[in-house]
């Protein structure tokens, strides 16, 4: 299939983006996908961890969700769906 859209296409064809790897924050991919350090710390907050230093891995889906892997709960993953009121793809939301 030919996408003629550069934002549909970036959008299909998109990898999953590491936010948090080993308690070390990306900000240059937090950037690139337009969360805040605010938005990622509310993340982690409501599955229970206290602290981005205690976060193994966190990594935003293709699908828009963070999975998150804590050091705290030893390898266990949650979910959790983006509830920014940003569309993916455009700068006017």
């Amino acid at each position: 299939a030919v996408f003629k859209s550069k934002d549909f296409r970036d959008l299909v064809l998109q990898k999953p983006e590491i936010l948090i790897h080993d308690g070390v924050i990306d900000f240059k991919i937090l950037a690139k996908l337009e969360i805040t350090s605010n938005e990622l710390e509310e993340v982690i907050r409501e599955h229970g961890v206290e602290n981005y230093k205690n976060v193994k891995l966190a990594m935003m889906e293709i699908d828009g969700n963070i999975s998150i892997i804590s050091n705290e709960l030893k390898e266990m993953q949650t979910f959790h769906k983006r509830k920014i009121h940003k569309n993916l793809g455009s700068k006017n939301n």
